[in-house]
């Protein structure tokens, strides 16, 4: 995979406006394709809802010494993501957690408070891992504009239906307006069409969303399947779980990691 330089893995938000989409599980399939892969994986949950820290496993209230994202963006202190860096049960997996306290940072009014997630990667040596996955909250607020001044790549997770169409365009103009200004090199990757259902509406908007955006659209399709939401509530990599289809959807995010990384090379 190309880094982002000096051997350091490239940074990739994973996000949409809109929330139940399955943006979660992609980061969590994600992490475990590149795990089955034995790539060792950081993920950073920027989301006040913590979802991925519980599908990975890890229960915050157990640690109050625990430091989580929420202490990332209160202050603006150089290299403090090294210190927030907790294993997880996932083998290849490491998480700096997320808990509700980190909704209270929209409301933060501090001129410096979209960069100070990118301030507590300065520095920090990530040469151990493969890869680093942002999950972003459901919405376009400050939180997400501090995961796109820290990320790389913005990888859009969507489902085919209207909604979602019109969430993956106001995340557009969202990632335009971040490029302009303090993130010139952020490179937006591929949407990917998660949750697909095999039915009419859902084979129109897939359609539409290829016509207007062609190749950046993957060419892998993550399914509707129980074994993702199964997966997830017994915090288990899909890579190992078995059943449900399952292996449906473990071949899918491992051809959605190859095609990923394909796009950075």
């Amino acid at each position: 995979m190309v880094g982002a330089g000096n051997g350091q893995p490239r940074k990739y938000a994973i996000a949409n406006q809109k929330g139940g989409v399955g943006k979660t599980a992609t980061v969590l399939g994600l992490a475990s394709a590149a795990a089955a892969k034995e790539l060792d994986v950081l993920v950073v949950d920027m989301d006040p809802q913590g979802n991925a820290t519980t599908g990975l496993g890890v229960d915050v209230a157990e640690d109050p010494e625990m430091l989580t994202t929420y202490n990332l963006m209160s202050t603006t202190a150089t290299g403090t993501a090294v210190d927030a860096i907790v294993a997880t049960p996932w083998e290849h997996v490491d998480l700096i957690p997320a808990n509700e306290y980190l909704a209270n940072i929209e409301s933060d009014g501090a001129n410096d408070l979209i960069f100070r997630l990118d301030i507590a990667f300065e520095g920090v040596d990530l040469s151990n891992y493969q890869l680093v996955l942002f999950d972003c909250p459901p919405s376009l607020g400050k939180l997400l504009f501090a995961v796109l001044c820290a990320a790389d790549g913005l990888v859009a997770v969507t489902e085919a239906t209207k909604d979602g169409v019109n969430g993956v365009t106001r995340l557009e103009e969202t990632f335009q307006n971040v490029r302009r200004r303090p993130n010139p090199d952020l490179q937006f990757h591929r949407i990917v069409i998660s949750k697909r259902k095999n039915n009419g509406e859902q084979n129109f908007r897939e359609d539409e969303l290829r016509a207007a955006y062609g190749p950046l659209v993957a060419s892998t399709v993550i399914p509707e399947l129980a074994a993702r939401q199964d997966a997830h509530s017994m915090a288990m990599p899909i890579h190992q779980f078995k059943g449900g289809k399952s292996l449906t959807l473990q071949v899918a995010y491992s051809d959605l990691l190859d095609e990923i990384q394909e796009a950075t090379k």
